[in-house]
């Protein structure tokens, strides 16, 4: 998985960096190579504070036409990325699921 993170209004310090890969890297037996995962990290109203933390992940996998697209927002960045990483794994499931079912429909009628 090609993981790029990138910041905006923010300094991207390696703890932010490694903390955002390694929680990213916890789906790489989920998904199926090579998928391309972008992580923004972005301070929305800069040094006045609040809940301006925010981040971004889009999962990008092959073979598929819609990236899988998550956003967190908190008052810390580690918070922020805890909370996109936990979306995005519910994301995933609901993805596998789908792909699991495929075009299978339930017909009303039967039961």
């Amino acid at each position: 998985m090609t993981i790029n993170i990138s910041g905006h209004n923010v300094e991207l310090n390696e703890d932010l960096k490694s903390y955002a890969q390694e929680k990213v890297l916890k789906f790489i037996e989920m998904i199926v190579e090579p998928a391309i995962c972008d992580i923004t990290l972005s301070n929305e109203f800069g040094p006045k504070g609040g809940e301006d933390k925010l981040v971004r992940i889009t999962l990008t996998l092959p073979g598929e036409k819609n990236a899988l697209h998550v956003e967190a927002q908190t008052d810390d960045f580690f918070g922020s990325i805890d909370l996109a990483q936990e979306k995005l794994e519910r994301e995933i499931v609901k993805y596998k699921e789908k792909i699991k079912i495929g075009d299978r429909h339930i017909d009303d009628e039967i039961i």
